[in-house]
């Protein structure tokens, strides 16, 4: 799957219709947080499911030398990988951007979702396998990226 379509599937924008779905199926929370409040960071485990309502989330990869951006999550976008479901600690960190309003569910509740609300779980899971594989990929490039340096 070229790059360009595994972002989309990675990064999908769920509509009104579906984010009320998501109420009906679990017990979403509303948070509101503050600008540059962390809402999960990197090695945290049981760590919560989020969809954004208003404001922005920036997702940080602290795997290389620098902090970097991979997406920042805007109204309709969700956090998370594959990690809310095998219990692996977070490889990424949000932040967020502005004052930030989400929905929170927690891992037993994102996983009742999956099994409750099959419409949602496909976007989800899909959502959550290409992350992980983008997050590979860049990681790859970047650790090639060393190896060619150190050469030089």
């Amino acid at each position: 799957m070229a790059e360009h379509d595994l972002h989309t599937v990675a990064f999908p924008t769920l509509t009104e219709a579906q984010i009320a779905e998501l109420g009906r199926c679990t017990s979403a929370t509303p948070k509101l947080y503050r600008d540059g409040e962390k809402l999960f960071a990197v090695g945290d485990r049981n760590f919560k499911f989020h969809v954004v309502r208003s404001g922005e989330v920036d997702i940080l990869d602290y795997s290389g030398d620098v902090p970097k951006s991979l997406t920042v999550h805007r109204k309709g976008g969700f956090t998370g990988d594959i990690s809310h479901l095998t219990g692996n600690p977070s490889v990424v960190t949000a932040v967020a951007r502005g004052d930030c309003e989400v929905y929170e569910i927690s891992g037993d509740a994102l996983r009742q979702t999956l099994n409750q609300c099959p419409a949602l779980s496909d976007i989800i899971l899909q959502a959550f396998i290409a992350r992980r594989q983008l997050l590979r990929a860049r990681v790859g490039r970047t650790r090639s990226h060393r190896a060619s340096d150190s050469v030089t």
